[in-house]
């Protein structure tokens, strides 16, 4: 799986039109059977930024999105930013879920448990 986090720093005024520009390819951009998932949870107000996430299947899909013409509106949601957006990009070999938590706190200093050496 593959992450996109995108923290966007929006001019004062125009918070609305990321949230917008977001808002309104969020669910096309969901709708990629290789996307899986796609959310922006927006701290609106001064001096507040705008985290966007992706996660996709498999490189190749992010690729193909990152060509995609409906990539340019996320570019364009990130020339609102008063300061250049933060952007990166990961690459998750493992996740983990309750089950992770359960296994940390169960067993808090078996680290054989949880992948680390």
């Amino acid at each position: 799986m593959l992450l996109s986090l995108i923290t966007i720093h929006p001019v004062p005024g125009e918070e609305s039109k990321v949230i917008d520009v977001l808002d309104s390819i969020q669910g096309l951009i969901a709708a990629n059977a290789d996307c899986q998932g796609c959310l922006f949870p927006a701290m609106v107000g001064p001096g507040k930024s705008i985290c966007y996430m992706e996660r996709w299947r498999t490189r190749e899909a992010l690729d193909r999105h990152l060509r995609s013409p409906l990539y340019c509106r996320v570019l364009e949601a990130m020339e609102l930013s008063r300061t250049p957006p933060t952007v990166e990009f990961y690459e998750i070999i493992g996740i983990g879920g309750l089950e992770l938590i359960e296994s940390v706190r169960l067993h808090p200093m078996d680290k054989t448990l949880h992948g680390r050496t």
